[in-house]
């Protein structure tokens, strides 16, 4: 670690604007997108010290730990904003980039190597850290608190000020290394000197990042990589999200985890798993159809029933299998968000859900009767109460088909019953679930008023919390192994359990920038050579190198 003799000052406001902007860095002048990037000058060895000398603050010529190395590059994240008071603000983050002397360091050897299957490549010299810290932070900033007191001070203080404590080499060297072991990182990829490397943390908005979204520092990475010529660099995939295991429901949803947007694919799965398998694994249980969560083979209705019909009743498109069913849910949620987050928020109080359309088995009067028959419900319970989705269903169920029902009851918010009263709709704050009942004709509002002239209904949208709550209990008995539900025919369920056991084991993904590489077209006349050398005798004292590519 390179310490300085003094702190780094504060950066200035004006000089932010020099700064190189994060969500395009490093790419071509000509172009900000990440396929535009200059090839590789040459192996990952000397790329990052060609990197570090051209774009890096130097480190000082004192140190206290010579085998750990820190550099710091500043970066502006998106363009110059004007604030209240006039002036223009920029949010500021800095990338570490630590090298490690392998010898001297206290593991010589790499866990995640051993993981992923590397074990057999030869010991680098040299690893390099690439570190984001949590905002606020900065390894570059040199700061850390005492031991005894927790007062802040700087590494090149002997002594603490608060407490006169003595700061020796060995808390500064346990702080140093705690420094490369914090899980509270935004951004933390070691590549070894060789171009293979591990990304070993990514916390976007949701793990503490003000500014800085999981996708903005994934975009950031790969550009990283992709100029400095790495060669492959593996993920172990434990991200959660809404509380669940994130790589299960982003492969039922997309085909393949998060980090696959960027190129990474199946690395390792446990014994006996292969590329194929997980395939195969992801497609049957993207294509369960709904129909066998919804036998009629059993007379009362569960949740799990009710909660998918309605989902199904609320959507515009037909959902037929569980990929549907949790990417409109998914997309709902993020629908919900964005509504949350924006800056006009009478706007996100109600939302307009549009029926599919009338069959055209359906006349008018199978329509008013269906009406009358839940108008007749509403009037029966008495005082003000609410009569929930699932009940008004349940009760008018003889009245007409399933999917009329479904129609009239998207329908029946701001509907005109007799002697002057209206039905009044909501989602359940604490339960999810929608209720009825009948008010005064007077409530109507001018929201519901203009609805109806376009022949729809507004209805208060689920919230977030509450889309949530559906997402998680649909997770757990749809797609969670261990309490998934028993459902249909015993072949489709056992079906269904192994391939989510089989995703939910795979965890290990890999992106092999060999395949991403264009320098072959961009260089002609010129031939690539790129191999990987088999050490036969383990015991040969002159072990060779791992050959780097050229």
């Amino acid at each position: 670690m390179v310490v300085n003799g003094r702190p780094i000052k504060r950066m200035k406001r004006s000089v932010t604007a020099d700064l190189y902007n994060f969500l395009t860095f490093p790419a071509s002048s000509s172009s900000s997108s990440s396929s535009s990037l200059p090839p590789p000058r040459g192996p990952f060895r000397s790329n990052v010290r060609s990197f570090l000398t051209e774009h890096a603050l130097l480190p000082p010529p004192s140190s206290l730990f010579p085998h750990l190395l820190t550099w710091q590059i500043s970066f502006r994240v998106g363009d110059l904003v004007e604030s209240g008071g006039g002036e223009a603000g920029l949010a500021v983050v800095s990338l570490d980039v630590v090298e490690e002397d392998v010898a001297r360091s206290r593991t010589v050897y790499c866990d995640q190597c051993r993981v992923v299957g590397w074990s057999e490549h030869p010991v680098c010299s040299k690893r390099y850290h690439f570190i984001i810290k949590a905002d606020g932070n900065s390894i570059g900033g040199y700061h850390k608190p005492c031991t005894y007191c927790g007062d802040i001070l700087h590494l090149s203080e002997s002594r603490c000020k608060a407490c006169d404590h003595i700061i020796t080499a060995d808390d500064v060297e346990e702080w140093v290394h705690h420094q490369l072991e914090d899980t509270t990182h935004l951004l933390h990829g070691v590549i070894h000197a060789n171009g293979y490397g591990h990304l070993l943390r990514v916390n976007g908005k949701e793990g503490g990042s003000r500014v800085l979204s999981g996708c903005h520092i994934m975009d950031f990475w790969d550009r990283l990589c992709k100029s400095l010529g790495v060669r492959k660099v593996s993920v172990m995939d434990v991200s959660k999200k809404y509380g669940i295991e994130y790589r299960l429901l982003h492969a039922i949803t997309k085909g393949h985890s998060w980090y696959g947007d960027w190129g990474y694919e199946f690395g390792a799965g446990s014994f006996g798993l292969t590329v194929d398998a997980y395939k195969s694994a992801v497609e049957t249980l993207s294509s369960l159809p709904l129909s066998i969560f919804l036998s009629e083979g059993q007379k009362t209705h569960t949740r799990l029933q009710d909660t998918i019909k309605f989902y199904q009743s609320l959507s515009d498109h037909e959902l037929v299998n569980t990929r549907d069913l949790f990417c409109y849910l998914t997309s709902l949620i993020h629908d919900a968000h964005k509504s949350t987050s924006g800056v006009d928020d009478s706007s996100c109080k109600k939302c307009p859900f549009y029926a599919p359309g009338i069959s055209p088995s359906w006349t008018r009067g199978d329509i008013e009767r269906v009406e009358k028959a839940m108008f007749r419900v509403l009037r029966a319970v008495s005082g003000s109460n609410w009569v929930s989705w699932r009940a008004l269903r349940g009760a008018v169920f003889k009245v007409a088909p399933p999917e009329l029902l479904d129609h009239c009851l998207k329908e029946l918010g701001g509907k005109f019953a007799a002697d002057g009263m209206i039905v009044s709709s909501r989602c359940n704050p604490s339960s999810g679930a929608f209720e009825y009942r009948l008010a005064t004709g007077t409530w109507k509002s001018s929201l519901n008023s203009t609805a109806a002239a376009i022949g729809s209904s507004v209805i208060t949208c689920p919230s977030e919390e509450n889309l949530i709550q559906d997402l998680r209990f649909l997770y757990e008995n749809m797609l969670l192994p261990q309490t998934m539900l028993s459902f249909g025919h015993e072949v489709t369920s056992d079906a269904g359990i192994i391939s989510a056991r089989k995703l939910l084991d795979c965890k290990q993904f890999m992106k092999d920038y060999n395949k991403c590489e264009t320098t072959v077209a961009s260089v002609p006349n010129t031939i690539f050579l790129s191999c990987e050398v088999e050490i036969v005798d383990q015991l040969e004292e002159n072990v060779p190198n791992l050959p780097q590519k050229q």
